[in-house]
């Protein structure tokens, strides 16, 4: 199995998968199936670049590709 990258992940939330405009760190672990530490990390470098609102619930995507 390849390495799962950052942008991976980005692109993927960036295209909004639930039409909802929200993401979680729950929704990245599920669909990536990975440790939710992991996820978690991913969601911080998310925030830190702008592309999803800081915690809260829920957290909104702020940046699509759509």
């Amino acid at each position: 199995m390849s390495e799962l990258t950052y942008e991976t992940v980005r692109d993927w939330v960036l295209s909004d998968p639930l039409n909802d405009g929200i993401m979680s760190v729950s929704t990245i672990k599920r669909r990536f199936r990975i440790a939710h530490g992991r996820a978690e990390v991913f969601m911080r470098r998310l925030v830190a670049d702008g592309l999803v609102s800081a915690v809260g619930k829920p957290r909104t995507i702020l940046k699509t590709n759509k």
